[in-house]
């Protein structure tokens, strides 16, 4: 599991990108970036999780990007970029890269 220690922006960008890169690229059977401390999103946070996604999508290596804050969340989605947004109190979130996944149904999921 990678964590992201502040904002997805500056150098910290740099130094996720430094831990990500070389463990995506082993082939791992799966990547875990918890975003719960990144409110906000740079340009270059930005590319480094889309193209963190895209080669891993293109390797069918599960990236699974999770509590990301919903400014975040929003502008990953935008980008075209599944993540797993903070859990609400009230509801329960989930969005994958599968377009044919049925919701569980003892849960309630919103797509956002």
């Amino acid at each position: 599991m990678f964590t992201v220690d502040g904002d997805l922006a500056g150098a910290e960008v740099t130094r996720l990108a430094e831990r990500l890169w070389p463990h995506v690229l082993t082939a791992p059977p799966e990547t875990l970036v918890d975003l719960a401390q990144a409110t906000t999103i740079d340009a270059a946070g930005l590319d480094l999780l889309v193209a963190a996604h895209t080669y891993a999508a293109h390797r069918q290596l599960p990236l699974h990007l999770v509590n990301a804050a919903p400014r975040v969340h929003r502008v990953l989605h935008a980008a075209g970029v599944s993540a797993l947004p903070a859990r609400s109190p009230r509801t329960e979130f989930a969005t994958t890269n599968n377009s044919n996944a049925a919701p569980r149904k003892d849960r309630a999921v919103v797509m956002a």
